[in-house]
C-alpha cells in the first residue's frame, strides 16, 4: 500500500510539474510573440496543444529568437520526458515484477 502511495504520488508531481511548463511555454509564446501567436492562428483550450506539435507550428516556433521562449521550451521538453520516462519505468518495473512474481 505503501509503495503505491508513493508510486502515484511522484506520478501527481511529475505530472503538475509538465503541466505547469507546458502552460509557462504556451503563455510565453501568447504574450512574448504576439506575431508568431497570430501566425499559429491564435489557438484557444484543446486546439493550442495541437498547433504545438504540428509540423507547420513546430516550424514557426523554432524560427523565434527569443530567448525566455526558448528557454520554456526546453523546460517544456524535458518535462514531457521525465513525466513519459517516469511512466514506461514503472510499466517495465510492474511487467518484469509480475513476470517474476
Amino acid at each position: 500500500m505503501l509503495i503505491t502511495i508513493i508510486l502515484v504520488s511522484v506520478w501527481s508531481l511529475l505530472m503538475l510539474y509538465a503541466a505547469s511548463a507546458e502552460y509557462k511555454y504556451y503563455q510565453s509564446v501568447k504574450t512574448l510573440e504576439p506575431e508568431l501567436w497570430q501566425q499559429l492562428g491564435a489557438p484557444r483550450f484543446l486546439k493550442v496543444p495541437m498547433v504545438f506539435v504540428s509540423k507547420k507550428g513546430l516550424a514557426l516556433l523554432n524560427s523565434t529568437e527569443n530567448e525566455t521562449v526558448r528557454a520554456n521550451a526546453k523546460k517544456h521538453r524535458q518535462a514531457g520526458i521525465l513525466f513519459l520516462s517516469y511512466v514506461g519505468l514503472v510499466l517495465v518495473s510492474a511487467i518484469v515484477f509480475f513476470k517474476l512474481a
